[in-house]
């Protein structure tokens, strides 16, 4: 006795290589149509066999019962060479057409799994091609010549295709149909499966069946008990669908339903460029807040720069016009370059903002700030700030000092340090132990301060006095732009920060 199993049990290990009359007429679409009309109009045809991997078009004479009993009137009346730049220019627009239809079937997947739950191109890729495949077994298991999966909208008004077999991929792009008035699919909702052995029993079609086909058996693919589309098995025939059928499309929407549900509990990747994009807003933010170099006021001229190897940096620089007509200029970097750090220096500069517009003197100014340093946190906020006021009609001014920013005074005849940047940052005691000096700014001469990176590398203080100096004699009203050109190919280790009070 032969033992044969039953082909409901049968493994596919690939896809089905069977030639039916849907395939034929799944593959008469645009493309196919295009080329069979480009021979009858120039009388020259594709040479599929001989198309190479670089897609170079050979052209044969098209051979046709038309050009055989007749060759004066339907020979080719085109000349080969312009029938090949024709092909040339169609292949490359078939080969673009055919990469839009794949990439619309993937995205029909995405959409299928709830848009971007599946975020990554490959997976969406192997979610295509296992649905396309469960469509594929469930067409030759029950018989049949073509499927195709179909999905609700979220107002379950509307079933849009989302992949399809032994169909044209076109098909993907044709607009949505309304479940209102599908009666095999409203009927396969309600009762998990139908079976319309003839479409057109009793002289019209009553199924309204998406495909012009002759039968067909229609499942419904829940999510759960929540009907989410129907899937659709298509014969070229008449025939007779049995329990064996229905058991098979059940379990073609039963896998469907599952790989869907599959995609859509896959745990989220990690999106680091959510990440990227708030480290670019803040180094947005901190760069639009800078000032730029201007004219202070009559005879003065302020400016600064900010250099970090990291995205983001973690000092700042400010300068305006009080309002009882004094200059004030600052210059703030917190010791911890990291995102928390240029938080903290954000903190401290929103405090000066708030609390420079009403009589204050420099130690007063960085007595408020380490205030707010310790009350927006536990002490560990460590800021370096250099605090100035400054008389602009006499040049005569005063400071006050917290961390390691340095500055110094400068004429065309040398430089004289002001701040040696050699006390405790704010934030390291609960009352601010800041320096305090005075100092003057004769017309001529300039003030630049700066923090511990502008001296890495060569760039000492001895550097910095240097330059500044020769700045001032050549009467360069940018001395700051100058030493930042000077130190261009110095490589970017630290942040480097410095601002320039020239006094004309």
């Amino acid at each position: 006795m032969t033992k044969s199993f039953p082909s409901y049990l049968r493994v596919h290990t690939g896809p089905v290589n069977s030639k039916t009359k849907s395939e034929k007429r799944a593959s008469s679409d645009a493309v196919t149509q295009f080329w069979s009309s480009f021979s009858d109009a120039t009388g020259w045809r594709i040479d599929s066999s001989r198309r190479s991997k670089a897609n170079e078009v050979t052209l044969l004479p098209a051979v046709n019962a038309a050009t055989t009993s007749d060759p004066g009137e339907e020979s080719p009346t085109i000349t080969k060479s312009s029938a090949l730049r024709l092909a040339k220019s169609a292949s490359k627009l078939a080969a673009q057409l055919t990469r839009s239809h794949q990439s619309m079937r993937i995205q029909e997947m995405e959409l299928a799994a709830r848009a971007a739950i599946v975020p990554d191109v490959n997976d969406r890729a192997k979610l295509a091609d296992k649905i396309e495949r469960i469509l594929a077994e469930a067409t030759e298991g029950t018989g049949c010549a073509a499927a195709a999966l179909y999905l609700l909208d979220d107002d379950t008004e509307l079933l849009k295709a989302r992949s399809v077999f032994g169909l044209p991929l076109s098909r993907l792009e044709d607009a949505p149909r309304e479940l209102r008035g599908s009666r095999g699919d409203l009927e396969a909702m309600v009762q998990t499966v139908v079976t319309i052995d003839n479409f057109l029993a009793g002289g019209i079609d009553t199924w309204n069946s998406p495909e012009p086909y002759a039968a067909g058996i229609c499942v419904s693919v829940n999510d759960g008990d929540v009907p989410i589309g129907t899937l659709w098995l298509f014969a070229d025939e008449v025939m007779p669908f049995g329990k064996r059928d229905e058991a098979v499309a059940r379990m073609a929407a039963s896998f469907i339903a599952s790989e869907l549900k599959h995609a859509a509990a896959s745990p989220h990747p990690k999106q680091p460029s959510l990440q990227h994009e708030t480290i670019r807003d803040v180094a947005e933010w901190q760069h639009l807040s800078l000032p730029i170099g201007t004219e202070i006021a009559s005879g003065w001229r302020a400016d600064g720069m900010i250099e970090s190897p990291r995205s983001w940096a973690s000092g700042w620089h400010t300068w305006d016009v009080l309002p009882d007509g004094t200059i004030m200029l600052a210059m703030a970097e917190a010791d911890d370059n990291s995102m928390r750090g240029a938080i903290a220096a954000v903190v401290a500069r929103t405090a000066i903002t708030a609390h420079a517009y009403y009589r204050h003197d420099a130690s007063q100014m960085l007595s408020r700030i380490n205030d707010t340093l310790w009350q927006t946190n536990s002490g560990d906020q460590l800021l370096s700030m250099l605090y100035m006021h400054l008389d602009p009609e006499s040049g005569e001014g005063n400071y006050a000092s917290s961390g390691n920013i340095m500055a110094m005074i400068c004429s065309q005849y040398g430089y004289r340090p002001l701040v040696d940047g050699a006390s405790d940052p704010l934030g390291t005691h609960i009352n601010a132990r800041a320096k305090t000096g005075s100092f003057s700014l004769l017309p001529g001469e300039a003030m630049l301060a700066y923090n511990k990176g502008m001296q890495i590398g060569r760039a000492s203080q001895a550097f910095l006095g240097d330059r500044l100096r020769k700045c001032l004699q050549a009467s360069d009203r940018n001395p700051l732009a100058a030493i930042r050109r000077e130190m261009a190919g110095m490589s970017l280790d630290q942040e480097r920060a410095a601002v320039t009070l020239l006094r004309s």
